[in-house]
């Protein structure tokens, strides 16, 4: 009595499942995805001055071909910029490792990642201190032939961390705030450079950087940035 209920239990629910219809996942997705955009797109199609970093983000993607670039972001605020909204559409397309790495790691990765895909635009956002960590290896690109453009997000500000996180460090000695003119720098290092301060001339910059690093050059873009506090605290 007790396997025959067993037997017709399994039969019902063998039955259920056939009509039951898958759920549409990509649906789902893209409504979640569309309800984000939604929300943030005032931000990264904003025409404010100092520049919005997410206008930096939103114009790499609409003036660069995603199949045929590599993406990686620095520590930071970049990385929390750059890793809700970059879209990628191939595999590698987008290197993101989260809070793993020290300031200034993303000039090297990308730099690995055009080694191993020549034929790819490889691209770093890093912000200006991560740039001060690193920025002389520029010159390792520029004198090892390894073209890679470097967006640099400076807000001339240690952005994500408040005033308390260091404050005897403030007082004495002023890490939260720092200056420099970093195009210069990547100018005298030998690298194509170019400084953004207005948000209509991002996307022919970014086009023009792209250029001379298919042409085989280094190229430094330093977009001079808002302090930004906004940040997302979910992804799609």
């Amino acid at each position: 009595m007790v396997l025959e209920q067993l037997l017709s239990e399994i039969k019902y629910l063998i039955s259920e499942k056939k009509e039951n219809k898958p759920f549409d996942f990509d649906s789902e997705i893209e409504a979640v995805k569309e309800t984000w955009f939604k929300e943030w797109m005032p931000r990264l199609t904003s025409d404010e001055i100092p520049i919005s970093p997410y206008r930096v983000i939103w114009e790499l993607m609409e003036n660069t071909d995603p199949s045929q670039t590599i993406v990686t972001h620095d520590s930071g605020s970049p990385r929390d910029q750059t890793i809700p909204f970059y879209n990628t559409v191939n595999p590698n397309g987008f290197i993101a490792w989260g809070k793993s790495t020290q300031l200034g790691y993303s000039l090297g990765l990308a730099m690995g990642a055009k080694m191993a895909e020549p034929e790819k635009v490889a691209v770093c956002i890093i912000g200006d201190y991560g740039f001060g960590m690193v920025g002389l290896d520029v010159e390792t690109a520029v004198r090892e032939k390894i073209p890679v453009l470097t967006i640099i997000l400076n807000n001339s500000t240690m952005g994500i961390y408040r005033e308390n996180n260091f404050p005897t460090a403030n007082d004495l000695y002023g890490t939260k705030y720092t200056g420099g003119d970093y195009s210069k720098i990547a100018e005298a290092l030998g690298s194509y450079s170019e400084k953004i301060e207005d948000p209509t001339e991002l996307g022919a910059a970014m086009r023009r950087c792209v250029d001379k690093v298919k042409s085989g050059q280094a190229a430094v873009l330093e977009v001079i940035t808002k302090v930004e506090p906004d940040m997302p605290h979910r992804v799609f």
